[in-house]
């Protein structure tokens, strides 16, 4: 049984061995297995090659295996990619540097990385680069548990708004919108994670202790909208921190790229263990706007809970459906660059993006730099959300067109690319935030954002998905047309 589970009725009886790979053997029959049985539950990765199926293999590394350099008791891969989205921070950021990867079964890999910014040109120093090094040792046999070190200098997304680098990129360099807003970080983190190959299952817990600062706007290079001026970045709060994190996933799906059955599960919570973070408040620039430091403060715990589950109804026919809890555990506020929002392409395609931030952007405040004033948002967004999220996806018929052309083809890959079938979707989605900054005795804007819902319906073929979404209530837009790159969840 590959990509299921056996389910043995009473009375069952199997006089031979059992393997069943991505899935389980239950039900009252189990007592009637004669011979042996192994059970894998790690779903098994394969794909179509012509009338055969085989295992599906990982993504390579970043450049060809003839560009590695092989110095004898260790390999070593240049790299030269890119460090995240296109943004209006840093334009490009391009990682620069190596992995030196020595040992077979528990390999020790080090890795040493610039980043240069193309927002800088050709003028370098210190505030236009950014750079990543840390080691990293395998233990009990490749891919099974890890412990690592790295220090880092780099600009982070508060949160990727459920936007992909690729998605973020095109719509900031074609049309002058960056989806994302944007920290500074610099400091150092330790990790142990373990990923055993029997199972769909991962664990990780890092220590972290960072400094974290406001990222000011840059003004790179845009195909259009090149006069227009930018969206404006949130303050952070600043200065030093030390968090201590967990996470842990399981995915049951039976494909990670096109699931149509199965669980997937992702835990994270993180602890602030001390630091000297101080949040930036303020109303349009103020002389002497106030400051909160984290250490006049209860210590706050965030987490994330993100339940997907994924139902075929028929052959083409299947339903997805997501809850997903965010925000403040002990109920004490978090510092800007821990909140989260709601509203947008990534989570309420109906309803305008930032939408649900609480009141943090209903303010304007100076920035840190003393630029100009109304230079900031005041915060970033909520200490609480909740979204719920449900998709029906089917295949639209097809009569002649790309099935007839890919049969004609004898490359396979080139036959997998026309063999694609187009789909329709309908979606609904449902969303909340909160706000605690009446228990930090801030005074301003701040608020709950009540509930928010939109439904839609969408056009795909392959990755590539056009949808229409309305809003079902506080109807402050009409339909919103947009473009994905890649499925919603």
């Amino acid at each position: 049984m590959v990509n299921g589970s056996l389910h043995l009725a009473e009375g069952a009886r199997i006089g031979g061995p059992v393997l069943v790979i991505g899935g389980r053997i239950e039900g009252p029959g189990i007592a009637g297995l004669a011979d042996t049985a192994r059970v894998w539950m790690a779903p098994l990765r394969i794909q179509m090659r012509g009338q055969d199926v085989e295992l599906r293999t990982p993504a390579g590394p970043e450049l060809p295996p003839f560009l590695e350099l092989d110095l004898g008791v260790a390999s070593l891969r240049p790299t030269l990619r890119g460090d995240g989205a296109y943004n209006r921070v840093e334009g490009l950021p391009i990682r620069v540097g190596g992995v030196l990867e020595a040992g077979r079964r528990n390999p020790t890999r080090v890795e040493g990385f610039a980043v240069w910014r193309s927002v800088s040109g050709l003028e370098v120093d210190s505030d236009n680069l950014g750079h990543r090094v840390g080691v990293e040792q395998e233990l009990g046999g490749r891919g099974e548990a890890r412990l690592g070190f790295a220090h880092r200098s780099v600009v982070r997304p508060i949160e990727d708004r459920g936007i992909s680098d690729m998605e973020a990129s095109l719509t900031t360099f074609f049309l002058h919108r960056d989806f994302r807003d944007w920290y500074e970080r610099d400091g150092w983190e330790v990790w142990a994670e373990v990923t055993p190959t029997g199972r769909p299952l991962r664990l990780a817990l890092s220590y972290m202790e960072e400094d974290h600062g406001f990222a000011a706007i840059r003004d790179p290079w845009t195909l259009r909208g090149r006069d227009a001026a930018w969206r404006l970045q949130p303050l952070v709060a600043e200065g030093s921190v030390r968090t201590l994190g967990a996470e842990a996933e399981l995915d049951m799906r039976n494909d990670p790229d096109e699931p149509s059955d199965g669980w997937w599960v992702s835990a994270r919570v993180r602890r602030t263990m001390g630091g000297t973070l101080t949040v930036p408040r303020g109303n349009d620039g103020e002389d002497d706007p106030g400051s909160v430091t984290m250490g006049s403060l209860p210590l706050s715990t965030d987490g994330e809970l993100d339940l997907r589950r994924y139902n075929r109804l028929g052959p083409t026919l299947r339903v997805s459906t997501r809850a997903l809890l965010a925000g403040s555990v002990n109920g004490n506020p978090l510092a800007p660059q821990f909140q989260r929002t709601l509203g947008g392409e990534g989570s309420l395609p109906g309803h305008p993006r930032f939408s649900m931030a609480c009141g943090a952007r209903d303010a304007t405040a100076a920035s840190p730099q003393g630029e100009v004033e109304g230079a900031a948002w005041v915060s970033y967004g909520c200490d609480r959300i909740a979204l719920g999220q449900i998709e029906l996806r089917g295949a639209l018929p097809v009569v002649g067109g790309s099935r007839e052309l890919a049969a004609g083809v004898e490359d396979w890959e080139l036959r997998s690319l026309l063999n694609v079938r187009p789909e329709w979707t309908v979606f609904g989605n449902v969303g909340r935030g909160w706000s605690l900054a009446d228990e930090m005795g801030v005074e301003g804007t701040f608020r709950d954002s009540p509930v928010r819902a939109d439904v839609g319906v969408g056009l795909h073929l392959g990755s590539l998905g056009l949808h229409w979404a309305v809003p079902l209530n506080r109807r402050d837009r009409g339909v919103n047309f947009f473009v994905r790159l890649q499925k919603r969840f």
